[in-house]
């Protein structure tokens, strides 16, 4: 199969890696210089000792997209600028979005010339270099389809045994659950400059994340509370030595995707009238750090 992934951010360089070795995959980069050294060097994946160069990879700097298949691996934020190149596309694909928050789910549904389908990521993954990305947790993808009347993506020519693809019935829901620990760990490790296995460790920081994940969850309409917690306390120990996306990108200077996370239970919380003042603590605390 030919798949396109847009975005080479850790997620889409990760994806690249594992799904080239059996589909013809290229990637779409935003500056040529990526593209040239993926084009000479390949991706180098690195995967607990492991260090895999995988060469069949291909990488352009256009906005040509000729894949039936498309990923898109931008962050939530940069949708704008890939949005109106998609509804160009004359012939009808199967697109694949793996952004975190939910905020964006609306701008999708303008795209209802396509198959539209919205994927949540659980591995974890640090970009290293331009052509180097390490898998630093295994988990799966989790996909679902937008519009009910668009067939289902065939996951089976996606899955392997080490990178696996998984139908979500109802993506809503493992797209909350997502957002839910995001939530949680994002802002809170992005202010207290930790990594996520702090939250778990530190019984100061484990109260604030409680009180976080209440105000959260609520808005989310979960209902067993107890075991979702007990989820979140797990990625935070499964991914203990991760430095989370949003704490890479305030240490780094770059704008973070709490319009996504935070923003969208900000105004899930206005519709329904309801108080979250830690969510706005987080959500002011870190837009107030982003460089403009």
């Amino acid at each position: 199969m030919e798949i396109g992934i847009i975005g080479t951010g850790s997620v889409g360089m990760l994806c690249a890696a594992y799904l080239a070795k059996e589909h013809i995959v290229t990637v779409y980069t935003r500056r040529k210089e990526q593209s040239d050294l993926i084009n000479e060097k390949g991706i180098i994946l690195i995967h607990g000792d492991q260090k895999t160069t995988v060469k069949d990879v291909k990488a352009r700097s256009g906005k040509d997209f000729k894949e039936p298949l498309l990923i898109i691996a931008v962050k939530q934020y940069q949708l704008g600028d890939v949005l109106p190149l998609l509804k160009e596309t004359k012939e009808r694909k199967n697109l694949l979005f793996l952004q975190n928050g939910m905020s964006h789910i609306p701008m999708l549904e303008s795209l209802e010339g396509h198959n539209v389908y919205i994927g949540s990521v659980e591995h974890g993954s640090l970009k290293t270099g331009d052509a180097t990305v390490a898998h630093t947790g295994a988990g799966v993808i989790k996909v679902g389809s937008l519009f009910p009347d668009q067939p289902p993506l065939t996951l089976t020519d996606l899955h392997s045994e080490r990178f696996p693809f998984e139908a979500a019935r109802n993506w809503k829901e493992s797209h909350s659950r997502k957002l839910l620990a995001n939530a949680v760990i994002n802002p809170l490790t992005a202010l207290l400059k930790v990594k996520n296995g702090e939250l778990t460790e530190n019984p100061h920081y484990s109260r604030m994340a409680k009180s976080v994940f209440k105000e959260a969850s609520g808005i989310l309409g979960i209902t067993d509370e107890n075991a979702e917690w007990e989820k979140v306390m797990e990625i935070c120990r499964r991914t203990a030595e991760n430095r989370s996306s949003m704490l890479r990108d305030t240490e780094a200077g770059r704008k973070t995707e709490i319009d996504g996370i935070i923003g969208y239970l900000l105004d899930e919380a206005k519709k329904q009238n309801t108080r979250v003042p830690l969510l706005e603590f987080l959500y002011h605390a870190v837009k107030g750090g982003e460089k403009e």
